[in-house]
């Protein structure tokens, strides 16, 4: 397809930022920053590259993309297992398309858009562009993706606001199904009692008296920048919660390295919401911060240790939603899965779609 924009492949993050990369991260592109790509880069063992579109002395348009292969262990960001997975769950379209392909294992290697997180992942437009700009960095990628011996091409989290990049891709030939719910939690007032009191009175005395049991217990609670000592034992914790999801074999030394450059890269900007029980850490959530919103990233816990302490809440909702205004901060993305306990703390929900296309 023609067009006037020129398109440039990166090969770092640090390249694409040279190129104007960060004139298109919108509030709620935490996760397609130079800074966070970088943290990718360094952890995630997998080729990565970067387009963007230039036209008129500005940039247009970019996209991310990582190679997925069999051996990459992204069950939820790889495009076979992903699309097995929606069907197993029940979600809209994904069984149809499963049955079409048959044989889910011949969409791999296949090369993912749009960023490696889960949830709004995107081809970013500036309020100039149009489609016609979208199609030329979609026909880029693909073309690369081919030449790279994928044999499909995915963008795994789609939002269902995403119109422009919808509908180019249905035009292109990509097939869709529902493939999650995007959960933001907007936090009322000036702390816990009115971010509990927001919610309905049968939901709010629940949370609250979830809050007393935390407080009655031996269990103290902190959030702060994280500790490069702690990343060991957090590594375990979030090892433990995949295990019992039925994530087996997962190396905690993946975690590790995540971990670790996200205390590199990101300094202060990555806060840690822990649960330390007679001085050993037995609950954890990530939390990343940009443009006055914070992004949960992954936890874990130490379930015998904790027993039936609603921990889980307490480190992704209340203490955050208590720390949240002194850090000027209103809204926390909470991202996919674990979708009736999002709503049920607050949480609203937008669609997400995965397109896929298979590649000569």
């Amino acid at each position: 397809m023609s067009g006037g924009a020129v398109i440039n492949q990166w090969q770092t993050p640090e390249e694409a930022r040279e190129a104007g990369w960060d004139a298109l991260v919108g509030a709620e592109d935490f996760f397609l920053r130079p800074d966070w790509m970088r943290v990718l880069q360094d952890s995630a063992g997998a080729w990565m590259g970067y387009l963007t579109a230039r036209a008129d002395g500005r940039v247009l348009a970019a996209l991310p993309m990582v190679r997925a292969t069999r051996d990459s262990p992204w069950s939820l960001g790889r495009t076979d297992l992903l699309i097995r997975h929606c069907a197993e769950e029940g979600m809209d379209g994904a069984a149809g398309i499963l049955t079409g392909l048959g044989e889910v294992e011949r969409l791999m290697p296949s090369m993912m858009c749009g960023g490696r997180h889960l949830g709004r992942t995107r081809l970013m437009l500036h309020p100039d562009a149009g489609a016609e700009t979208a199609h030329q960095v979609l026909e880029q990628a693909e073309r690369l993706a081919s030449r790279d011996g994928c044999r499909s091409i995915c963008l795994p989290y789609v939002d269902a606001s995403d119109r422009i990049q919808r509908d180019v891709l249905r035009e292109r030939g990509y097939i869709s199904h529902l493939s999650g719910q995007f959960a933001s939690l907007a936090l009322p007032g000036e702390g816990f009692m009115d971010y509990a009191l927001a919610l309905p009175a049968r939901r709010s005395r629940r949370v609250r008296a979830e809050r007393r049991r935390i407080e009655a217990s031996d269990v103290g609670i902190t959030l702060a920048p994280l500790d490069a000592a702690d990343i060991p034992r957090l590594a375990a914790l979030e090892t433990r919660l995949f295990a019992k999801y039925g994530m087996t074999g997962w190396d905690p030394k993946r975690s590790e390295a995540v971990l670790r450059a996200a205390a590199e890269r990101l300094g202060d900007g990555a806060l840690v919401s822990r649960a330390v029980l007679d001085g050993t850490v037995v609950g954890f959530a990530l939390v990343l911060s940009h443009d006055r919103a914070w992004f949960a990233h992954r936890a874990g816990f130490d379930y015998e240790a904790v027993g039936k302490l609603p921990l889980y809440y307490e480190l992704l909702y209340y203490t955050l939603a208590d720390h949240a205004p002194r850090h000027g901060v209103r809204t926390v993305h909470h991202g996919i899965g674990s979708t009736d306990a999002k709503v049920s703390r607050g949480c609203s929900l937008s669609a997400q779609y995965l397109y896929v296309k298979e590649l000569s």
